[in-house]
């Protein structure tokens, strides 16, 4: 619409541009000591080196099925899931959960000491810093790294708990 005739229009009532701000400029670290690429992060030695994602195991098992609701459980699973996924140098996936649960007692005969062992691990979670971590401990690493036909066969014709090595015949 065009502005009428008889009103004068004055330069502070005109229509400003709003400023805008200037484009971002670039940065680097100044610091000594700030990482800043993949290859700076210390490894090893008292860094030790990072794990997988603990909370995928977490997502496993709450979308899977599993025996018994108990939430420590869930820890004993997740702690083992995770050491078994990091021993293998990968996420946590459904074999995990799989041997997990061979290596608490489920899925076959269990013997009555992997049943108590089982126990023993559930009631240790509450006082732990890392669900799971008393199971983690005391279990055969070269028995957990196993597929989990190999690892059922083993704990079903083995005499004594999984903290103990059991060969695999």
């Amino acid at each position: 619409m065009g502005q009428q005739p008889n009103l004068e229009i004055t330069e502070a009532e005109r229509p400003r541009s709003s400023p805008e701000p200037p484009p971002a400029r670039g940065w680097r670290p100044t610091k000594p000591g700030v990482i800043t690429s993949p290859e700076q992060v210390p490894r090893g030695g008292r860094f030790g080196a990072a794990g997988p994602d603990a909370g995928w195991a977490l997502h496993l098992l709450s979308v899977s099925d599993l025996p018994d609701d108990d939430p420590n459980l869930r820890g004993v699973l997740a702690g083992l899931m995770t050491a078994r996924a990091a021993a293998l140098g990968r996420a946590p996936i459904k074999e995990d959960l799989e041997v997990a649960l061979v290596l608490c007692g489920y899925g076959f005969e269990a013997i009555p000491e992997l049943i108590a062992q089982r126990e023993r691990w559930m009631a240790a979670v509450p006082h732990e810093t890392r669900p799971g971590e008393t199971a983690v401990s005391e279990m055969d690493r070269e028995l957990m790294i196993n597929k989990p036909e190999q690892v059922r066969w083993a704990l079903a014709h083995a005499e004594r708990p999984p903290g103990e090595p059991a060969s695999l015949g």
